[in-house]
């Protein structure tokens, strides 16, 4: 009789896997090197599935726009218009480098903007903010907000709530290193904890059924050991989804393309162009004018969709790099996977018009459908309310997982202490009557 896989799996794990001790102390460093951490990202990921909704909630005045008095709800400022309109309220301190192609009645537009540079200093001016927050239908200002200042204002919440789960509001570049390694760390215990699960003995199946449970009847630390180890089964799976994509969002290029690269393959054309080597920051506007350069992104985008076979549902938005010298144009097509924004884009070279790169969150090459994918579910762009809750709880489940393996070394720690003579032990009659003189 031939064997059955898992079988198969169990000899294989028997013959190849590191020692069983190794692979405990290892899950049990790792573990609690990254508690901290986790707890912080799985709390923060759970309030981040309803982003949107409070931040709404907290900061109604940046988010709700109306229109003037006697003007129709549906009537918005072309986006020419409005965003000229910015620009000329901001001043020159600010670039104002994009054009927003899809608002929404009744809410404003954000704007991102980052500083202009200063002719007398050749410096970049210092704005305070990077975020502009604007009524579509008046093109009025409704609020101002750097979504980098660590801050308790309503307003300023759920950007730090962001921060912290992104980069523990650290400076960009270090936080988003040190949740890198963590999150790496995290992708290898999730491969640790499964295997230190599975049965060594057959049957197999039988063997393993017993660590899916939970003994709610048994005392204490038996209920945690089990929370911990079948909570860990149960959304293992969704757990190294979050793992791995955390590794994806902050060390791409470092280690998930170097082993992603391997699986499947990517196209590449939407990396950072190189800077221009004749670029001067102080001629640094579009060579173009805007509604110029948004019929050229249209004929453009035209032609790769025809290409392509895309139908495009409606455009985005159109942002100048400066230093780059290409536009980027994103619109909604039936590649996308969410319903509601479009990230169907392309780069464009703003001397020539070329198409110098492109992006599409499906039908492209299987490595990069697979990302986007893994970033859609991370960050619950798919699948609707349902699977926001699920995130949302998932958050919570991870924050379980780090409390109970906590507790687990603090019991098993506590057990290998070593006790003084006698401890533990009842005084003679004698002692208790020589302590009470």
């Amino acid at each position: 009789m031939r064997p059955t896989l898992a079988g198969r799996a169990s000899a294989w794990l028997c013959r190849h896997a590191p020692d069983r001790h190794t692979l405990v102390l290892l899950h049990r460093w790792n573990g609690l090197a990254l508690a901290l951490f986790l707890l912080v990202a799985s709390l923060t990921g759970s309030l981040l599935a309803f982003e949107d909704e409070l931040d709404l909630w907290l900061a109604p005045e940046l988010h709700l726009a109306h229109p003037a008095p006697g003007q129709p709800a549906s009537a918005m400022l072309d986006p020419y218009a409005l965003r000229e309109r910015v620009a000329l309220a901001l001043g020159p301190q600010a670039d104002v480098s994009q054009l927003i192609l899809h608002p929404q009645a009744g809410r404003t537009v954000r704007f991102l903007v980052g500083p202009a540079i200063d002719r007398a200093t050749g410096q970049p001016f210092r704005l305070g903010y990077d975020e502009v927050l604007v009524n579509p239908h008046t093109g009025a200002i409704q609020g101002l907000r750097d979504r980098q200042r660590i801050s308790l204002e309503r307003s300023a919440l759920m950007p730090l709530v962001f921060n912290l789960h992104h980069s523990l509001a650290l400076p960009r570049v270090a936080g988003a290193l040190v949740m890198g390694v963590v999150a790496t760390l995290w992708t290898l215990d999730c491969l640790v904890g499964m295997t230190l699960t599975w049965p060594r003995g057959r049957p197999f199946l039988a063997k393993w059924k017993p660590a899916w449970l939970v003994k709610w009847r048994a005392g204490f630390y038996r209920v945690n050991l089990d929370l911990h180890r079948a909570f860990g089964l149960w959304c293992w799976v969704l757990l190294l989804m979050l793992a791995w994509s955390s590794v994806m969002f902050n060390l791409r290029d470092q280690i998930y393309l170097p082993v992603m690269s391997r699986l499947l393959p990517f196209d590449y054309s939407w990396r950072p162009a190189p800077p221009l080597a004749n670029a001067s920051p102080l001629t640094a506007g579009p060579p173009m004018s805007w509604p110029q350069a948004h019929a050229m992104a249209r004929r453009a985008m035209a032609g790769f969709a025809s290409e392509r076979g895309l139908q495009i549902d409606f455009e985005e938005r159109l942002s100048y790099d400066s230093r780059r010298g290409v536009y980027a144009y994103m619109v909604h097509s039936n590649a996308d996977l969410r319903s509601d924004v479009g990230n169907t884009g392309l780069l464009i070279d703003a001397a020539s018009g070329q198409i110098r790169g492109h992006w599409l969150p499906t039908g492209d090459r299987s490595g990069n459908t697979f990302s986007n994918w893994l970033g859609a579910l991370h960050m619950g762009h798919v699948f609707g309310l349902p699977w926001r809750i699920a995130l949302a709880l998932l958050g919570l489940a991870v924050s379980l997982l780090t409390v109970t393996g906590v507790v687990i070394w603090w019991k098993k720690r506590g057990a290998r202490q070593p006790r003084s003579p006698g401890a533990g032990m009842k005084p003679s009659a004698s002692h208790r009557v020589r302590a009470s003189r």
